[in-house]
């Protein structure tokens, strides 16, 4: 055990220091999904506590983290003030044990170079992250996103399958109301599983019909794997691709209510679709929900999307990525 003199000396280092783990945060998942968090600590002082029946005195670690430099982490520890966030980290927070198991280890072999005998204990963890910086998005819209979502997502957390009109079938309310331009409109919303088996999860896509003010979101799965645990399981997946796909046609529905498009069969040339100027619009606020969600750099949510959806865009790799830079580079 460090003296005092040698603790304080100890802290004043530490203080200088900025640590990064890199990693695994929670058992099982992919490496995509490891973590890359910055953090600092210090030695708040010492308490006996035992281990395999003996008393030893261990230092008690005050953790600060500074950094959350990865999707995963992000939407787990820092996640959006509503029920979705929520709903995601609470899903996750009983996994954390190897989180903390390995970043206390960390932390142990740093302080062996001091102390070769030392036992450390995470005695308390805290955030002290900066704010994203803000995204071009008004709230109003954020707002009117968040709201659909929300309501998907309650319907989706009863597991069955069907048709439901949003928002009359969770609240009181018969539509939703977008303030600018002023309009109404409402969503019907159906969970369908695939007879044919063409699906291998599960798929969501989404229209707006402006004849009516409708917004019409239809989520397939594959009926060997659907659930409500398979459902929990991928909230993270589904709720960031239902931010992306109501946001992208909401802002179809703003430019319907402006006079900005009128109705257009759908061009069977998907370069010519995909690059069309209410469709690129639509794109980029779908993909500006993404990126203020999940807290991701705009360019990284673009090539993400193409990239997993060539089943959906059929775009060949040389179109594909003249479609993302254009899309990037406005």
């Amino acid at each position: 055990m460090l003296t005092e003199k040698q603790l304080n000396r100890l802290n004043k280092l530490l203080s200088t220091r900025k640590f990064k783990f890199k990693g695994q945060i929670i058992p099982d998942l992919p490496e995509s999904m490891n973590s890359d968090i910055d953090y600092k600590f210090k030695i708040d002082g010492y308490k006996k506590m035992t281990s395999v029946g003996e008393e030893y005195n261990y230092a008690l670690l005050n953790v600060v983290i500074t950094g959350l430099n990865d999707r995963f982490s992000q939407l787990l520890f820092t996640p959006e003030d509503n029920e979705q966030g929520k709903m995601i980290a609470k899903s996750f927070e009983n996994r954390l044990y190897k989180f903390y198991s390995n970043l206390n280890l960390e932390m142990t072999n740093f302080l062996r170079m001091f102390d070769s005998d030392v036992r450390t204990t995470i005695d308390s963890l805290t955030f002290d992250i900066k704010e994203p910086e803000n995204i071009t998005e008004s709230r109003m819209s954020r707002v009117d996103i968040r709201n659909v979502v929300k309501d998907v997502v309650t319907i989706l957390k009863r597991g069955d399958e069907g048709y439901f009109y949003l928002p009359k079938d969770v609240s009181s309310s018969e539509n939703y109301e977008f303030k600018k331009p002023k309009f109404i409109y409402s969503v019907e919303f159906e969970i369908r599983l695939d007879d044919e088996n063409q699906i291998k999860t599960y798929a969501i896509n989404a229209d707006y019909s402006s004849e009516d003010d409708v917004l019409e979101i239809l989520i397939v799965f594959n009926p060997k794997l659907f659930s409500l645990d398979f459902i929990k399981q991928n909230f993270y997946q589904i709720i960031g691709e239902l931010n992306e796909i109501v946001a992208h046609e909401l802002e179809h529905a703003i430019q319907y209510n402006k006079g900005e498009r009128t109705f257009k069969a759908q061009l069977k040339n998907s370069f010519n679709y995909y690059t069309q100027p209410h469709e690129l619009k639509a794109q980029r606020a779908g993909f500006r929900r993404v990126a203020k969600l999940r807290k991701l750099p705009f360019n990284d949510v673009v090539r993400d999307w193409y990239d997993t959806h060539k089943d959906i865009h059929k775009l060949d790799n040389n179109k594909m990525e003249k479609v993302i830079q254009i899309i990037i580079n406005g």
